[in-house]
């Protein structure tokens, strides 16, 4: 089937923005052009996020459309394998193709379930500007433009072509914040958020209008610092950054107002809008480290003369990166494994029976769920993730540190991640079927421009 390469579409992505947030919002009329949008034959839909809901992880779904077993992102923090030196993946550890590499014809040997499925029907190259997404630094070349999201800790190296460079230099762009600010220089911390916003909405603006361009899509990332830092915050009208709170959401629904308008205006209304999250947010009440539980019930044993995940010491059955990624300290996969591979299933089963046994001081129950990985990932890179991932109930942020001697504790974050609750904005016209999941965005944007 012919692509059809009349058409246009626009994702603008809301990091962290949960669907009841902005089905609250809407409903108190803090963002109007946003109910504006759904009142045009748009619908607001709740989203599941990856798991687990990591911006790297799920970002990276979004784009490729397959999950972490095909593309190979599973947090934001990795081991080297066979050793417990940790690096910090990138866009050149992304193994499957970003949606914008399919359909511009540079995917570069890479493939995917997704990719093979539509491959035949991506017969002429679309060009794509892609702006602020997490997981794309150091930007790769493509047919079109990019400037990477968080983490990009050189614009010039997150950017591509360097004309694209030029001009984002030239305006002060921002890649992200400095979140550390909101703990003591609060006042400073919104002047950077607010700046950053009106700095990624004159980029957006000036590539629409000024660049070619098939697809577009641009994240606004301050949202998900906000929420980290004063997510109580957002419901409490007696918070003392409830308004500054909602001004930030109300300069948001202006810029998405204007953006919606000017695509409608290019594409004479026929264009596929539409907005999505990574995962939603909810307020958080306790930090629970998972390390120091690990080391209580005596799976985990620690070096405290070493540094990081080098700290696991013989004896170890298990240890967690974050957010809940549990790893079963295997013999021959670690240089310190003390469990053999065939006392793993039986480890696995005492591990599930502690995590859903962890339970705060009042006896509420802090574990929702415990996956078994061979069971939650499919591909061939499944093998490189964790053994089980652990969902929190809202309100338990899970944590990874080795510094903790107790189980529960809070830090400077007021909210944490939901990842039932992310949200997706789209036509009416357009049927999902079952439950919507992130790594099903990209295949509608396919199928958008393909039918």
């Amino acid at each position: 089937m012919p692509m059809n390469v009349n058409s246009k579409c626009l994702v603008i992505g809301l990091d962290g923005v949960s669907q009841t947030l902005l089905k609250d919002y809407m409903g108190k009329g803090y963002l109007p052009n946003l109910k504006e949008i759904l009142l045009r034959e748009y619908r607001l839909n709740q989203m599941d996020a990856s798991i687990p809901d990591v911006s790297s992880t799920s970002w990276t779904s979004f784009m490729t459309g397959v999950n972490p077993g095909e593309h190979g992102i599973f947090g934001f923090m990795d081991l080297i394998p066979n050793t417990y030196k940790m690096f910090f993946p990138n866009s050149r550890d992304v193994k499957g193709p970003a949606v914008w590499d399919m359909l511009g014809g540079t995917v570069n040997g890479r493939t995917s379930t997704l990719y093979e499925s539509y491959r035949d029907k991506l017969n002429k190259p679309l060009r794509s500007i892609v702006l602020n997404i997490p997981q794309t630094y150091p930007a790769m070349a493509l047919n079109g433009i990019l400037t990477a999201g968080f983490v990009c800790p050189d614009l010039k190296k997150g950017t591509h072509p360097d004309t694209a460079y030029n001009y984002l230099n030239s305006i002060g762009y921002l890649s992200d914040v400095d979140s550390s600010k909101a703990v003591n220089h609060r006042d400073t911390f919104f002047e950077e958020i607010f700046l950053a916003l009106e700095k990624r909405a004159q980029a957006y603006e000036y590539f629409l209008k000024n660049e070619s361009w098939d697809m577009f899509i641009g994240v606004i990332t301050e949202t998900d610092r906000l929420h980290h830092f004063f997510f109580d915050a957002a419901r409490d009208i007696t918070h003392p950054n409830h308004e500054v709170f909602i001004s930030f959401y109300k300069a948001m629904d202006e810029i998405i107002g204007r953006l919606f308008n000017l695509f409608m205006e290019q594409t004479n209304g026929k264009g596929l809008f539409m907005t999505m999250s990574d995962h939603g947010f909810t307020e958080l009440r306790q930090e629970v480290y998972i390390n120091s539980f690990l080391k209580e019930k005596g799976f985990l044993r620690i070096n405290n003369q070493k540094e990081y995940f080098e700290q696991v010491d013989s004896g170890t059955i298990a240890f967690g990166m974050e957010p809940a990624r549990i790893y079963v300290n295997l013999e021959g996969k670690y240089p310190k494994g003390s469990v053999k591979i065939s006392e793993k299933d039986g480890m696995m089963q005492e591990l599930r029976n502690a995590f859903k046994s962890l339970a705060d001081t009042d006896g509420n129950p802090v574990i929702k769920a415990v996956y078994e990985t061979s069971k939650l990932y499919h591909g061939p890179l499944k093998e490189k993730g964790p053994d089980l991932v652990c969902v929190a109930n809202d309100g338990y942020d899970l944590k990874s540190t080795f510094k903790k001697d107790g189980v529960f504790g809070k830090g400077v974050f007021r909210g944490m991640h939901t990842q039932y609750d992310a949200h997706c904005i789209l036509p009416n016209s357009i049927e999902i079927g079952q439950r919507l999941h992130i790594e099903n965005i990209a295949g509608i944007v396919l199928d958008y421009f393909t039918k």
